[in-house]
């Protein structure tokens, strides 16, 4: 059997904008989850230069866990690969900026039929009637630095100081994750089962790795079926209207029956303690079988789409 040359391609935590879970034993499970038809090799992002760029395209492909450099972000990443014709897993630039975009994020779901929390100018928040409202960073990440204020207490001063920054209804319910990978002969995608991120006690305010409290990760929620299936057509939906590849994992929150899209994660961690790995072993999908996956897929979809582009 003639082995491709697979070459993953990251940065160390400390080199990423957020400081994302990759560290030396996430790349050692890399090796050891890599599929026998390919021959892995490993390389940290160096730089945007031309130099490294011709050393990537030596390999067939580039398994994408690259999550910034510096100050530059996973979408940064992912629009150099492609402008250099560098096959790689991850979603393009365009599909991973949408995502990202708070701001924009919006208005793409409600195309689709998706709801989403409405953004608030600053200057309406105190007409708005929301109970309590959250402030998120426009291009955030991680769940960081993010804020809960009460209608009757709204810091004006600290929010006109940033210019980068969202303001929303802060929707209460339960709190959902849902990760997208391809189905099992890569024709598809297919949704995983939620994880339910539940705070340690009966507080309305908490957010999933915040300094509002600590949260658990809850797997085979209890809820209606039907409520499950509609969670996972939504998101589902989502995924592929942006065009996404390889995988995704979007959170949302559930208030009265009613779905709302809180974040999409084009590119999810794979360290053996991140959300995405977790849920699909719940379902009997190791890492190796996850990376076959993405890696059929890619192969089915990432050349056929460089043959539509050359026409």
């Amino acid at each position: 059997m003639t082995q491709k040359k697979l070459i993953y391609l990251y940065s160390d935590s400390t080199f990423t904008p957020w400081k994302e879970n990759i560290f030396a034993r996430t790349v050692v499970h890399f090796l050891e989850s890599t599929p026998e038809n390919y021959y892995p090799y490993i390389t940290h992002f160096v730089g945007f230069s031309e130099e490294f760029a011709d050393f990537l395209r030596q390999f067939d492909m580039v398994f994408n866990v690259c999550y910034g450099f510096g100050e530059a972000g996973q979408h940064d990443i992912a629009r150099w690969l492609d402008a250099h014709h560098i096959p790689h897993t991850a979603s393009r630039y365009e599909a991973q900026l949408i995502a990202k975009d708070k701001f924009t994020l919006p208005e793409f779901c409600n195309q689709i039929g998706a709801n989403t929390p409405a953004i608030i100018p600053l200057s309406e928040v105190a007409s708005f009637g929301a109970k309590r409202y959250i402030v998120k960073p426009r291009f955030g990440s991680l769940h960081l630095n993010m804020m809960v204020f009460d209608a009757d207490n709204i810091p004006y001063q600290e929010l006109m100081e940033r210019d980068d920054l969202i303001i929303q209804p802060y929707i209460t319910g339960r709190e959902f994750t849902v990760g997208v990978i391809p189905n099992e002969d890569a024709s598809d995608y297919m949704c995983l089962q939620p994880l339910e991120i539940k705070p340690d006690d009966d507080r309305e305010i908490y957010i999933a790795g915040q300094h509002y409290g600590r949260t658990e990760k809850v797997l085979n929620p209890d809820m209606e079926s039907s409520l499950i299936q509609e969670m996972q057509a939504t998101v589902l939906r989502l995924h592929k209207a942006l065009n996404l590849r390889g995988m995704s994992r979007t959170d949302i929150r559930v208030h009265e029956g009613v779905i709302y899209i809180l974040d999409i994660n084009t590119m999810p961690n794979l360290d053996t303690n991140s959300f995405l790995p977790f849920i699909a072993q719940n379902q009997g999908i190791s890492l190796k079988e996850l990376f076959t996956r993405i890696l059929m897929r890619f192969e089915k979809v990432y050349h056929a789409d460089s043959a539509l582009e050359l026409v």
